[in-house]
């Protein structure tokens, strides 16, 4: 192949060019089964009526689909950029977790300690009433 041919690629065939026929009427019909599968041609014909009834509300919808995923795509771009990611090599990211694991131990330890304090001293106040009443 010669730099001339991938620079300007082949001639484009015609409609009715005898050579590519065939391939042309299989990729048309594999086509149009596919789309009357997926019911897309149905789809399309209510679409089309639709906008052609009511244009200027197609146009609206279609404009604001169109700046919704533009803003969209311009809020993404700006949390990437803004966002500072420094390299963290995998074993500052164990300690972290290990530190975190530990400091959340610490605090559950502490609840129940907590928790068992306030049953024993429930305790402590109910015999010393109970006793105080005999």
């Amino acid at each position: 192949m010669g730099w001339k041919k991938i620079i300007i690629g082949e001639k484009m065939p015609d409609k009715d060019d005898p050579a590519y026929k065939e391939k042309r009427e299989k990729a048309e019909n594999a086509g149009k089964t596919f789309a009357e599968t997926l019911r897309l041609n149905k789809a399309a014909a209510y679409v089309q009526g639709f906008a052609t009834k009511h244009t200027k509300l197609f146009l609206g919808g279609v404009f604001a689909f169109v700046l919704f995923s533009v803003s969209l795509n311009l809020y993404r771009m700006c949390t990437a950029v803004q966002r500072h990611n420094n390299p963290v090599s995998a074993i500052e990211r164990q300690e972290k977790t290990l530190h975190l694991q530990r400091h959340h131990q610490q605090q559950n330890e502490q609840r129940e300690q907590e928790q068992n304090n306030q049953i024993t001293n429930s305790r402590l106040n109910d015999e010393y009433e109970a006793y105080r009443e005999d």
